[in-house]
């Protein structure tokens, strides 16, 4: 016979002793004090009889009351499992942002007595009206989620709000990459944009010095590809096959091409897996300098908006410029 000690009669409501007369329903198996059952004449479980479902060993109240607790106590992080306390903004094991659901975002527009409420994707309210996050993307990039973030969280000795001021667009991506490289201490996580684009990616972010080397990467790779079609009497409209059947009758230029192709490939996973690392090593760098010589918190926050942030200027002066050099050397190389 099954045990059900621990377990309670659902009519009297007593828990069931190891010496007890107990019956069970053929139906769903709810276990009921002999008595009580000829009381009532019938199951009286219905819940589980309309879902069809066979009653479970039930768990004391201590442990109830105890798993309660635990869900009360802790914020479990989706993404690893640790168990965070309870005011934890960020996973202390991985740095994903907790607190799902809230209805507030803790960035706010500068007013130390505004709070920031009721944020829809993409920096829209919920009421229609764009909130100080316009254009931003204030949800958690794992869940889609919204997530709630203190102006001071500490992320590696910056404040989380200058980062938020200094990043720009797409707040919340960067925070919760920051944040796992502050706890985890690790310097990878992948970004497509800067693996598949990275000129045009590093200085969309204004970070000049990465974009220079890589444009002057494909600017050295173009000029190898011209001198190769003038070396073997090409025309820029050969197709991939012709090229590749063409060079491979010269070893040298085939084991050239090879190489270049690797480290192109190594340089733009490079890239991809860490330019996030970078773009935080350079938010840092800029907010500390800035900390030195700004006289007055507006200005320092001013300073900090238009040091960071994104420009689609500098973008498109740099692929102009890019073009204007490669049309340039094929002129002169021809």
């Amino acid at each position: 016979m099954a045990n059900y000690k621990g377990s309670k009669c659902i009519v009297c409501g007593r828990d069931f002793e190891e010496l007890d007369d107990i019956v069970v329903c053929p139906d769903c198996g709810t276990p009921y004090h002999r008595d009580c059952y000829k009381q009532v004449g019938e199951c009286i479980n219905t819940e589980l009889h309309e879902s069809g479902i066979s009653w479970n060993q039930k768990k004391t109240d201590e442990e109830i009351q105890a798993e309660k607790s635990d869900e009360i106590d802790n914020l479990v992080c989706p993404r690893c499992g640790y168990q965070n306390a309870p005011e934890q903004n960020f996973c202390s094991q991985c740095g994903l942002p907790l607190n799902f659901g809230s209805d507030n975002q803790h960035f706010n527009d500068g007013d130390s007595q505004n709070t920031y409420s009721d944020f829809g994707p993409m920096g829209q309210g919920f009421g229609g009206q764009g909130g100080p996050f316009q254009g931003g993307q204030p949800f958690n990039p794992f869940t889609g989620g919204f997530v709630s973030v203190e102006d001071d969280t500490d992320i590696d000795g910056v404040k989380a709000k200058d980062i938020a001021d200094y990043v720009g667009s797409n707040k919340f991506y960067f925070l919760a990459q920051f944040m796992r490289f502050s706890k985890l201490k690790i310097k990878r996580s992948f970004n497509f944009s800067a693996f598949l684009f990275p000129e045009y990616y590093y200085f969309y972010r204004k970070m000049l010095g990465h974009g220079f080397f890589f444009m002057t990467f494909r600017i050295v790779i173009s000029v190898f590809m011209q001198s190769m079609l003038l070396h073997f009497g090409m025309s820029s409209d050969m197709t991939t096959v012709q090229l590749a059947e063409k060079v491979s009758e010269s070893p040298i230029w085939s084991g050239i091409m090879i190489g270049i192709a690797l480290v192109s490939m190594a340089l733009y996973i490079i890239s991809g897996m860490f330019s996030n690392f970078w773009y935080f090593q350079k938010a840092k760098h800029d907010i500390n300098t800035i900390d030195k010589v700004a006289q007055s918190s507006i200005q320092r926050r001013d300073t900090i908006a238009k040091k960071g942030g994104t420009s689609f200027g500098i973008t498109i002066v740099a692929i102009a410029a890019y073009y204007l050099i490669i049309r340039i050397i094929a002129i002169l190389i021809s």
